[in-house]
């Protein structure tokens, strides 16, 4: 990691007398033992993400027919019916099963927007970041109070992260668009997936902003700088986070929802009220922070860049 100025030496760490546990110890640990707390900073995520999730689902729902024509209402539901997914005893009921499915789909999406950060209330994002930063650092922490500290320090610079998001964001799915399906030239194919790499690289980064927004006190430029260089430094690492992100918030639901139909619908809606948004940004959290822990900032540097420092 020597892209950072002056980070190449790893500081002492908050854990730095007690080194009988390992980062992937202490994240279970400290998971298990804040469990409740974190179910309730899920619940704050699902309840302020609300006009995120609308967003989303506006977004999926036009985006998603313009990459596959397959995710158009009717030709999924024609799809179905040719597998003989949704036979019914009528057209009718075929067809309610056809587009049941076709909503759960873009739930299950809107879900996974929501949980990478494509999608979201910013400062909602960076106050959630603080407190699960605190966890991680096993400092006493006040789910609710520590929440609008954090939210009432760094809202103008979440919102901004946020609209930057959101229309990186588009401009990238407009460009997968249009070279998988507007585009013929020679060198389509190539585009499109550079832009779909792109995109992966651009929800990895994403992992980075909120905590560090969190953390430290930095302008907007070096947020950016810092994230992209830990993604670059810590390539391995955080697509390993990403692929777990994908597997709680997308793949697990979507087991949910085909083995087990309605029961597993039902399900899928408790898993994401009370585990997987906060188990994901608890996770990216917890990384992110011994990222910066270790390369960027000693504790006490921390403490005095911290919401509570600024009363």
């Amino acid at each position: 990691m020597g892209f950072f100025p002056r980070y190449d030496r790893e500081g002492p760490g908050v854990y730095a007398d007690d080194p009988k546990h390992g980062p992937f110890v202490r994240f279970f640990q400290t998971y298990a033992n804040k469990f409740f707390k974190i179910v309730s900073a899920n619940f704050l995520t699902l309840l302020f993400n609300i006009p995120a999730i609308i967003i989303a689902y506006a977004g999926v729902i036009y985006f998603l027919p313009q990459i596959n024509p397959m995710f158009e209402p009717a030709e999924f539901q024609k799809y179905l019916m040719d597998l003989g997914i949704s036979a019914a005893d009528s057209a009718a009921s075929g067809e309610g099963a056809a587009l049941q499915l076709y909503f759960l789909v873009v739930v299950v999406l809107v879900m996974f927007v929501v949980g990478m950060q494509l999608v979201s209330v910013g400062p909602v994002q960076t106050g959630l970041s603080y407190v699960y930063r605190n966890f991680a650092r096993e400092t006493p922490t006040f789910v609710w109070s520590d929440f609008v500290l954090s939210f009432k320090k760094n809202w103008k610079q979440s919102l901004i992260v946020t609209g930057i998001t959101l229309v990186l964001t588009c401009i990238i799915l407009i460009n997968i668009v249009f070279y998988a399906k507007v585009y013929n030239g020679p060198y389509a194919q190539i585009l499109s997936t550079i832009f779909f790499m792109a995109f992966v690289f651009f929800m990895c980064i994403q992992i980075y902003m909120y905590p560090i927004i969190a953390s430290l006190d930095l302008k907007l430029k070096n947020v950016y700088r810092n994230a992209v260089l830990f993604f670059l430094g810590r390539l391995l690492p955080t697509l390993g986070i990403f692929l777990i992100d994908t597997v709680v918030l997308l793949v697990i639901p979507v087991v949910m929802i085909v083995s087990f139909t309605y029961a597993g619908f039902a399900l899928a809606i408790i898993y994401y009220l009370l585990f997987a948004f906060s188990f994901v940004q608890y996770l990216n959290t917890f990384f992110v922070w011994q990222q910066i822990e270790r390369y960027i900032v000693k504790p006490q540097e921390i403490d005095d860049q911290s919401p509570e420092a600024d009363k």
